[in-house]
């Protein structure tokens, strides 16, 4: 599996549009047969990022998050992706129900939320070229 080349489009718009007709209309199943849906509403977590860390709130358009849109299909059919259990930030431990896929050596990360038996729900995705090193640090997903 190659490295898809990074999307350019001329707008957030271009890029919601690709997104819900790549991702939120057509199935996408994981390279272990988790069956993933993705709703129009996570793509402001996927694809903005915040200007204020502190507050949490997605209020700037990501080009950097937005290029590499096809790398999400990437990351969750690549067998060779490392799996990690993610980490819930609001109750400061590790979710069970959270799968991180992280490829190397791009160290790019999508995370699902496991709804059912195979069946998941995509969270985010992003570039962790500041946070891989601590995304090892978690537990190794077994499921």
């Amino acid at each position: 599996m190659n490295v898809p080349d990074l999307i350019a489009l001329s707008s957030p718009e271009e890029y919601k549009k690709y997104y819900v007709e790549k991702y939120c209309k057509k199935d996408l199943v994981t390279f272990d047969g988790i069956k993933v849906k993705f709703y129009e509403d996570r793509f402001a977590h996927a694809f903005y990022e915040s200007s204020d860390k502190s507050k949490g709130n997605k209020d700037i358009f990501s080009i950097e998050r937005a290029k590499r849109i096809d790398w999400i299909e990437y990351a969750l059919k690549n067998p060779k992706a490392e799996l990690y259990v993610g980490w819930d930030k609001k109750r400061k431990k590790y979710d069970n129900s959270r799968r991180v896929a992280l490829i190397t050596p791009e160290d790019y990360v999508v995370i699902i939320t496991i709804i059912g038996k195979n069946k998941g729900k995509f969270v985010t995705a992003y570039y962790a070229d500041n946070s891989a090193k601590k995304i090892r640090t978690a537990p190794i997903w077994n499921e």
